[in-house]
């Protein structure tokens, strides 16, 4: 399978743009864009199957109503024929990283990794092709993607790697993704409901309400928007909800807004209050409370032991 790596991305809006020709090639090759910007926007156009990174900040991806953040922390997956936008919006660079899976290289990996050998030996081509569809989703970034996907941007920003390495990384890197939806259906199939269909629909809404808040914590989230979200009734979601995942949307929310603090509170020289906010909260007493009781520290108290910056001065 051929493979290219584009750095440099095209100017939609320029007359010269060619629509047709940009997606022919993502058809016909597996596709490495890679680039880092401080403002980048994108209008709606479609995708392959495609894995989305992001490092030194966020980007946005935005899919009808519903807004993804990408971070490090955080890779996204969109299916073959999504229509989406995508932002960068930024003080500081930001690295945007897609891998872009053609259907012929998806259904191969695919087929490869679930036979037996035996199999594999008897009949080495694909039989019976099937779209390959992932629960499309955020899924945080355990070690071993984290170690594949640094090896292959270092060896495409060094330009040190030839088509064949660059493309047994791809290999890997779809192998272990497609592992992860092993855990995923799993998960699904834990959803109390009799036909899978709907126990599948049913994960895929309350993923969808899950990765809104973590995408969207610095806003005001409440029961009725995250049952909005994942199209159920509000009592409905906050009951499946809490069986599936073994707590509740506010736990969670919260949960995901501490993380954040104490990454500000580690990494930034941002005040206590500036965090407070920038996390979701208005009240900066309720905020250092609710910190304390999670954490076991004050903000300020955590800060001091846990902050990697040495030449900063707490406000």
């Amino acid at each position: 399978m051929s493979i290219k790596v584009i750095t440099k991305f095209p100017d939609m809006y320029d007359f010269s743009y060619n629509y047709r020709e940009w997606n022919r090639q993502f058809v016909e090759q597996n596709i490495i864009l890679n680039g880092t910007f401080s403002y980048l926007f994108y209008p709606e156009h479609w995708t392959t199957l495609s894995l989305k990174f992001a490092f030194g900040g966020i980007e946005q991806y935005i899919l009808g109503d519903m807004k993804y953040s990408v971070e490090s922390s955080h890779y996204l997956i969109l299916n073959r024929d999504t229509m989406y936008k995508s932002l960068i919006s930024s003080h500081k660079p930001v690295e945007s990283l897609t891998l872009n899976f053609t259907s012929e290289f998806a259904e191969d990996v695919f087929y490869s990794s679930f036979n037996n050998d035996e199999y594999l030996l008897d009949y080495p081509e694909v039989r019976d092709r099937h779209p390959v569809n992932f629960f499309q989703k955020l899924y945080r970034s355990d070690p071993h993607i984290k170690a594949l996907v640094n090896s292959l941007r270092e060896k495409v920003k060094n330009s040190s790697a030839d088509t064949a390495l660059l493309n047994e990384f791809l290999h890997s890197i779809l192998e272990h993704t497609f592992r992860t939806q092993l855990t995923e259906s799993k998960l699904a199939d834990s959803v109390s409901s009799i036909k899978r269909s709907t126990r599948v629909e049913l994960y895929s809404r309350l993923c969808k309400a899950k990765d809104y808040m973590t995408s969207n914590f610095t806003e005001p989230v409440d029961l009725n928007k995250l049952a909005s979200i994942a199209c159920l009734c509000p009592h409905h979601f906050l009951r499946k909800f809490k069986s599936s995942f073994g707590e509740s949307p506010h736990k969670f929310l919260t949960a995901v807004r501490l993380a954040h603090a104490k990454k500000l509170l580690e990494e930034t020289s941002l005040s206590v209050t500036e965090i407070c906010l920038s996390c979701g909260y208005e009240s900066l007493s309720a905020f250092g409370e609710l910190f304390r009781k999670t954490c076991g520290l004050w903000p300020e108290s955590y800060r001091k032991e846990h902050s990697k910056k040495v030449n900063f001065q707490i406000i």
